[in-house]
C-alpha cells in the first residue's frame, strides 16, 4: 500500500509494516530494493571500468598516476554497497557495536541511534529493521531562529560533529552518506536527575494527589540523532589513516612540513623523489595550507570561519599535482566531510572545530 511508504531513495523504498512474532506484533520498517537496481548498477560500472582501463593504457604518466581503474573500482564498490541490503545490515551491526559496545549496554545512554536490523528478516533485496517513531527530520530544526531554537541547533551540531569525529579517528568506519535526509532527531522527556527521579515520579503519580506531586523533581528534554541509510560506509588504509591524523595534528601544532614529508614517505606510489626538490616542494605546499588554517585559530576555527573539507580537497589536489598517491577512500572521506560540515554549519556556524577535534585526535574523544 502506497500509504505505508515512509521514505524513498535512489536505491530503495521504505514501508511501515506490522511484524507478527508468535503472539506479539510490532511496527517495523521494511526496506525494499528498487526493481533491476543491481542490473543497472552493474551495467553502468562495466561501462565506467572499460573507459577507465582504456585511458589507463595510454603512455601518459599523469594519467597512470591517477590510477583510474582503481578509482572506478572504489566508486563501484560504493555503489554496490547500496544494492545489497544485507551489506547495509552488516554496516548497522558494526556501527551499533562501535557506539554501544559488544553487549549493547551503551545504547540507552548514547546520543546517536542506529536502527537494529531484525534477525532472520534480512536478504539481498529486503531488510526489516526497527521503526524509528516520533522522530523529526533534522532539517526542520534549521527553520527555528528563536533563542531556544538556536540553542537546540547548537546542541544537535555538537552531537553531530563529535559522532563524525569518532567515526573518523577512533573507529575508522565512517557513515559516508550523512546528508540531512538521513538524520532524524528523537526528543524525549526524561527525569532531570536520572533513574531515581524517574522512580519517584512513578511512585508519586500512584500514591499522591495531583496537588501533592507539584513539588516533585522537574524533567528535562533529551535529544538524540538517528543515522539512517548506512549502506555506504568507508574505512581508510592504515597509511591514509595516519596521514589524516597527522594532518589534523599539523593544523593544531602548525607542523605542516613534517606532515607533508611523512605523506610522501608512506605513499605506495610517488614521483616527488624523482624530481629535484620535489619532496621539498610538496612538503612546503602542505605547510602553506596548514599554516593558513593554523593562523585562523586566532579568530577561532569555527565551522562558519573555516572549511575543513576545503583543506582536505586542497591536499588531494596537491597530491595530484606532485604525484603522491592516496587511497581512493580518502576522496570518500573528503566528500563525507563536506556534506557533514555543511549540515553542521547550518545548525551552528560558531561550533569550534579544533575544540571538538583535539580529544579525538588524541584518542580520548567521546560522543
Amino acid at each position: 500500500d502506497m500509504h505505508d511508504v515512509i521514505g524513498c531513495g535512489s536505491a530503495a523504498q521504505v514501508y511501515r509494516a506490522k511484524l507478527k512474532e508468535d503472539e506479539n506484533e510490532r511496527w517495523v520498517a521494511v526496506k525494499v530494493l528498487h526493481p533491476r537496481m543491481t542490473w543497472l548498477v552493474e551495467r553502468d560500472m562495466w561501462l565506467m571500468d572499460t573507459v577507465a582501463k582504456l585511458l589507463h593504457s595510454l603512455p601518459l604518466d599523469f594519467i597512470q598516476m591517477a590510477n583510474l581503474p582503481r578509482a572506478a573500482s572504489n566508486f563501484g564498490n560504493n555503489l554496490r554497497q547500496q544494492t545489497d541490503l544485507s551489506h547495509e545490515a552488516a554496516n548497522l551491526h558494526e556501527f551499533r557495536q562501535n557506539f554501544y559496545g559488544k553487549n549493547g549496554r551503551k545504547e540507552e545512554s548514547s546520543l546517536i541511534l542506529f536502527p537494529q536490523p531484525i534477525q532472520g528478516w534480512v536478504s539481498h533485496d529486503v531488510m526489516l529493521e526497527d521503526l524509528v517513531e516520533d522522530a523529526t527530520p533534522i532539517a526542520e530544526f534549521l527553520k527555528d531562529e528563536s533563542e531556544q531554537g538556536l540553542a537546540i541547533r547548537k546542541e544537535l551540531g555538537s552531537i553531530l560533529l563529535r559522532a563524525f569525529l569518532k567515526m573518523v579517528f577512533l573507529d575508522n568506519f565512517v557513515h559516508a552518506d550523512l546528508h540531512p535526509g538521513n538524520c532524524l532527531v528523537v526528543t524525549k522527556e526524561v527525569p532531570a536527575d536520572g533513574i531515581l527521579m524517574g522512580i519517584w515520579k512513578s511512585i508519586s503519580n500512584e500514591w499522591f494527589s495531583e496537588e501533592d506531586t507539584r513539588s516533585r523533581p522537574k524533567t528535562k528534554m533529551t535529544r538524540k540523532i538517528v543515522f539512517l541509510d548506512a549502506g555506504i560506509a568507508t574505512s581508510l588504509s592504515l597509511n591514509d589513516q595516519r596521514n589524516l591524523h597527522d594532518l589534523f595534528r599539523a593544523v593544531i601544532l602548525n607542523e605542516g612540513y613534517e606532515a607533508g614529508r611523512l605523506m610522501v614517505e608512506r605513499a605506495k606510489y610517488e614521483r616527488c623523489s624523482q624530481v629535484p626538490g620535489g619532496i621539498e616542494a610538496f612538503s612546503s605546499g602542505i605547510e602553506s595550507i596548514v599554516k593558513e588554517f593554523h593562523d585562523n585559530r586566532k579568530a577561532g576555527l569555527s565551522l562558519g570561519a573555516v572549511r575543513i573539507g576545503s583543506l582536505l580537497g586542497r591536499v588531494l589536489d596537491l597530491c595530484r599535482v606532485h604525484g603522491v598517491e592516496l587511497d581512493p577512500s580518502m576522496a570518500s572521506i573528503v566528500v563525507s566531510t563536506l556534506v557533514l560540515e555543511g549540515l553542521g554549519r547550518s545548525l551552528d556556524p560558531n561550533l569550534n572545530l579544533i575544540d571538538f577535534a583535539i580529544p579525538f585526535v588524541l584518542g580520548r574523544g567521546q560522543v
